[in-house]
């Protein structure tokens, strides 16, 4: 691990203990964001019997069966982490194979790649991962264990010795894996785009970074948040550069959502 940008050494941490459970739900605004997203991209009447057949018909013949040989688990606590995502995710595989099976593949990619931003955006609040204080890296790190601490990630963790710096290398991704394992390539590889937005938007004294991420193809996801080291030291577009891996447009849908965002003061 090379040196932070304020020129001080990283140095390897252990993950903090995790202070709450982590419990992710299809809640209300989850599911509003799907329908108004889907209506947005097929239509209402389209989109109103997609949902209604994938929901019903869907669900009950054509729901993913769990496959724990698609993944590799270090432990059982992680396979049950994983199988517990995956209960959640299903409606969302079972809606993607109808999409597939009435509009092709391609244009089911697309469709739920721009789909993929304001669903995350909606649940972005369920992980909690923005912290009180945002300079305070103990803070952070506090958060990540709160977020990604349940066995469904898998991630070391890097601090500068000035704690100007924070570091994260994931190598397990349990939500993004999943879809990847069940065909939804193209909304894996937007889900982690949302970081930009969320952050940029909530966070602006903070500089987020990422080169890499799973659900592009990459081995292992490199966050970086770090607060300038000078008024000259701001988010530059190589700090994007996992975007611009994505399909369909990954780095122009993150400017998309900021711009909702700093015109309503809301993603939706």
């Amino acid at each position: 691990m090379d040196s932070a940008r304020s020129g001080c050494k990283m140095k390897e941490v252990e993950m903090l203990t995790p202070s709450r459970d982590l419990t992710l739900s299809t809640s209300w605004p989850v599911l509003k964001a799907l329908t108004r997203s889907l209506f947005r991209e097929i239509g209402i009447l389209r989109g109103s019997e997609v949902l209604l057949r994938s929901n019903t018909v869907g669900m009950l013949f054509d729901k993913p069966k769990w496959h724990p040989e698609h993944f590799e688990f270090s432990n059982r606590r992680e396979e049950s982490a994983f199988k517990e995502l995956f209960d959640i995710l299903a409606p969302t595989i079972v809606l993607y194979n109808d999409l597939k099976k009435h509009f092709g593949g391609y244009l089911a990619d697309e469709i739920t790649a721009n789909m993929a931003f304001p669903l995350q955006l909606a649940l972005y609040p369920q992980f909690g991962w923005i912290p009180d204080d945002p300079a305070d890296i103990d803070q952070w790190r506090q958060c990540t264990a709160d977020a990604w601490g349940s066995g469904a990630w898998e991630f070391k963790e890097w601090v500068s010795e000035d704690d100007t710096e924070y570091r994260m290398r994931f190598t397990k991704c349990a939500p993004v894996m999943i879809l990847k394992a069940y065909g939804m390539h193209a909304y894996a590889e937007n889900i982690c785009m949302t970081d930009h937005v969320v952050m940029d938007c909530l966070v602006p004294e903070v500089i987020f970074s990422r080169t890499c991420a799973i659900g592009v193809g990459d081995p292992y996801c490199d966050h970086t948040v770090r607060l300038p080291v000078s008024d000259e030291d701001t988010k530059k577009e190589e700090d994007y550069a996992d975007c611009n891996k994505a399909r369909f447009g990954g780095r122009e849908a993150v400017r998309h959502w900021e711009e909702v965002y700093k015109r309503s003061g809301k993603f939706m």
